[in-house]
């Protein structure tokens, strides 16, 4: 029979236990997470408040004064913000510095920000995708991009200019990423940037291990800003698979979760730029699931989801990885424009593979509204098609075939004859046939696996006068005419 004196002692030496049980506890929970850090956000009329500031997980605002404090995850890897309208993050040649490492023992991040001295609501915003340096002689060619971008920056002196790019920065050659920054540093026009698959870090045993290399050279994978009335939004999508070089277009939890925390901090209705690398889908409609490398690695697999997430607001995607011209009216409120590659087919030759010519994405932005062409490098604003004449080509004969790389189902082609009005040409899926020519001959390329693909903003018509001439009309979605004409008896 255990006495009083017993179970007292007992007692005493359970709740010893438990209390040093609950010690070492939070000891192991301590030594799993970051120590709280402080910082401000400020500019040179002082503290800035309501910035949104966040470690990739989770998202705080500044108080009052400017200041925050946030505990960061035991994965972080920077603090960074999300920089309001009207000022700017510092930058580093032309790279926007918006974010600050993780150090051990740091306690303070502290972000001085630079007031625009543009009116930020009229933007100029230039769309590069697959730039995809794989050798330091593609930078010759590269500079004529950067000198047409210099050009079209004259043709705004008003606007408020800046730049994404989509990703593929480099051909898996990390060691010229400072040429690729030195030489688009020279447009003077800030880029900012996401991983592509071609900027990935192979080898890793996780995902998470591949864009170490990336964040490295230009910081998180994952990011927002504000511009004017607009809100961006960078997202990476490319989902390492551990082995060899497989991947697919695939948003992680982590991401979506810092989306949802940074979206709620943006009114619904709000214009949203979201870029990121790999399509989030390449046709209207969704299509049956095929569990193969290129169906997995062209597309966002669980894209449904983010479209659902960004449902409330006014959407713009930008993507690129395809090497061609591709525009898709998800919804009516959700546009993707995926990019032809401003390397073409990887710096050999003039075109991508679906004849879109060498050049970039242009986005005129007044307010909340936002309009675009396709702005080929060394051609005015204006080049936005190429005909073929009937029997030019051996595979359209008698056609008269018009290449509209920047269609959209807002487009109308229409074709004349002799000023008579004949009526909408017919849309046809085909391969671009200066594009079969360009890149026929293998033993000439670099890369022999480049081929054309077949594109389905193709357009053709048979002329019934073939002594007419011909006039095609293109007219964009925002009502401006693009006229090409053909005089057949020269032919």
């Amino acid at each position: 029979m255990i006495d009083n004196r017993t179970t007292l002692s007992l007692t005493r030496s359970i709740l010893f236990l438990v209390f040093l049980f609950q010690i070492i506890s939070m000891s192991l929970i301590a030594d799993d997470s970051q120590a709280v850090v402080k910082g401000s956000v400020s500019a040179v009329n002082g503290g800035l408040a309501n910035v949104v500031v966040t470690d990739g997980y989770q998202c705080v605002l500044t108080d009052k004064q400017g200041n925050f404090k946030l505990t960061p995850h035991k994965d972080a890897a920077f603090i960074y913000i999300s920089t309001p309208a009207g000022y700017l993050p510092q930058e580093e040649k032309q790279v926007p510095r918006f974010y600050i490492p993780i150090e051990k023992n740091r306690q303070r991040y502290n972000f001085v920000l630079k007031k625009n001295p543009k009116e930020d609501t009229i933007q100029l915003l230039l769309v590069h995708a697959d730039p995809q340096f794989h050798k330091p002689e593609n930078f010759q060619r590269y500079a004529h991009v950067v000198n047409d971008m210099i050009q079209l920056k004259q043709a705004y002196p008003d606007r408020d200019i800046l730049g994404i790019d989509c990703g593929d920065l480099v051909g898996d050659k990390p060691a010229l990423y400072p040429l690729y920054i030195e030489e688009q540093g020279r447009a003077g026009i800030p880029f900012y940037r996401m991983p592509g698959n071609h900027d990935l870090q192979f080898g890793g045993r996780t995902a998470e291990t591949s864009s170490s290399r990336y964040e490295k050279n230009f910081g998180p994978d994952h990011y927002s800003f504000n511009r004017g009335q607009v809100h961006y939004v960078i997202l990476n999508n490319v989902f390492y698979l551990g082995r060899d070089y497989f991947y697919m277009g695939y948003i992680d939890e982590k991401s979506f979760r810092w989306l949802e925390q940074d979206l709620a901090h943006v009114p619904e209705g709000t214009t949203v730029i979201l870029s990121m690398h790999i399509p989030g889908r390449l046709d209207e409609t969704e299509k049956p699931f095929q569990y193969d490398s290129r169906s997995i690695s062209m597309q966002t697999v669980n894209f449904s989801s983010l479209l659902e997430m960004i449902k409330p607001y006014n959407v713009h995607l930008l993507t690129g990885h395809m090497h061609y011209n591709r525009n898709i009216i998800h919804t009516e409120n959700f546009y993707e424009h995926n990019t032809g590659a401003v390397s073409g087919a990887w710096w050999q030759g003039n075109y991508c593979l679906d004849g879109t010519p060498v050049g970039y994405g242009v986005y005129e932005i007044n307010g909340s509204e936002v309009t675009w062409y396709f702005k080929s490098v060394g051609k005015d604003r204006d080049h936005q098609m190429r005909v073929y004449a009937p029997y030019s080509t051996d595979a359209f004969g008698e056609d008269l075939v018009v290449n509209i790389w920047n269609w959209d189902k807002n487009w109308r082609i229409e074709w004349f004859e002799n000023g008579v009005r004949m009526g909408e040409m017919n849309r046809f899926e085909g391969v671009d046939p200066e594009v079969e020519k360009a890149y026929s001959n293998k033993a000439g390329l670099e890369f022999s696996w480049i081929a054309p693909v077949k594109t389905d903003h193709l357009f053709r018509a048979t002329p019934k006068n073939r002594k007419a001439e011909i006039n095609v009309v293109a007219t964009d979605p925002f009502g401006r005419k693009y006229t090409v004409t053909i005089q057949q008896q020269s032919l």
